[in-house]
Parts: C-alpha cells; sequence; structure tokens
C-alpha cells in the first residue's frame, strides 16, 4: 500500500486538515485506554486549526503529510519540532518527533515507516544529534515500531489528558 501514498510537507493551507486527521487518529488510538470525555477535551483544545497554524508559522517546525489516491485522502502526518520535556531530558541539538500519526488502516504498509524515514533526515538537515518522542505507554504496536527504528528509552514524562496523567515513556534516537 506504500506505493500508493505520497508523501509532501505541509503548508498553512494544511491546518484543517491536520487537525482532522490529529483528532480522528488520536480517537482511533486511544478509546478505551483514556476517559471518553477527556479525550474529546483533548481534542477539542489540541487537534483545532489554529494549533496547527501556530505550529506551521514556527519556523522550526517541519510537517509532512501522507495522502492516497483518489484526490489525496489524508492518511497520516508526522511533526518534527523543538523539544518540549520536561528537566535535562532535552537536550542542546535534540529535536522532537512530537507526533507521527497514521491510520490503523494504513499501518503495516510502510506509511509510518516513510514519514518517520522524512522526520529523521529532516532533523538530520537541521543539524540535530537526537531525535526524541514520547509516547503512551499502553501503546505497544508504536513503541514496537519505535525501537524497531532504533529508538530507546531515556525516561519519562507525566502527560496530562482531562483527569488522567500518564507516565508515558521518553525515547531517544542518536542522529
Amino acid at each position: 500500500m506504500s506505493d500508493v501514498v505520497t508523501m509532501r510537507e505541509c503548508t498553512s493551507e494544511d491546518a484543517p486538515t491536520l487537525a482532522l486527521i490529529g483528532a480522528a487518529t488520536l480517537l482511533e488510538a486511544f478509546a478505551g485506554l483514556v476517559p471518553g470525555q477527556a479525550l474529546l477535551a483533548h481534542c477539542a483544545n489540541h487537534h483545532v486549526p489554529g494549533a496547527y497554524s501556530v505550529m506551521l508559522a514556527n519556523p522550526e517546525t517541519r510537517i509532512w503529510i501522507a495522502e492516497v489516491p483518489p484526490g489525496a485522502a489524508p492518511v497520516g502526518y508526522a511533526i518534527l519540532t523543538k523539544p518540549d520535556f520536561p528537566g535535562t531530558l532535552a537536550q542542546p541539538g535534540d529535536l522532537e518527533l512530537r507526533r507521527i500519526y497514521v491510520f490503523s488502516r494504513f499501518h503495516g504498509g510502510g506509511t509510518g515507516r516513510r514519514l518517520m524515514d522524512l522526520a529523521v533526515a529532516g532533523a538530520r538537515a537541521q543539524g540535530a544529534k537526537r531525535l526524541l518522542l514520547g509516547v503512551h505507554p499502553d501503546n505497544q504496536r508504536a513503541l514496537a515500531f519505535y525501537r524497531k527504528n532504533g529508538f530507546e528509552q531515556i525516561g519519562t514524562r507525566s502527560f496530562h489528558v482531562g483527569s488522567s496523567t500518564f507516565e508515558d515513556p521518553v525515547l531517544a534516537l542518536t542522529l
């Protein structure tokens, strides 16, 4: 399936599409793991066009979108940006893979791998020494994917969704 998926870097016009993908993939991945109202509130606060517009306006942030025919239907995206981790987890020269979201129907076909390759290449082009990411502790498929791609756990961070707090593993890939 990866052969029909195209990748391109996003522009400001993509903010509404990114918000839809972000909310939909978050709901798809975490319904049943995170309380429903908290999940919906998180999407309403963080997966809105304005939030993506702010990210796209930041010259230190790059976002790639994955699309399929017909009509370039969006199926996922990846965000590369400055790290936002507490304490000493992030070091000078680090970048963060803030999100890499792909609809489950497209898992296993190489789409996530291609988005990861774009993020790693982008981080290297920006001179990063490490690529960091945080992941929900119950997202075993994602954890396996990241480990397969060379990421190793360097710590944890508290991540809040509504009144729920998760201790997310923080992973790093030395570039």
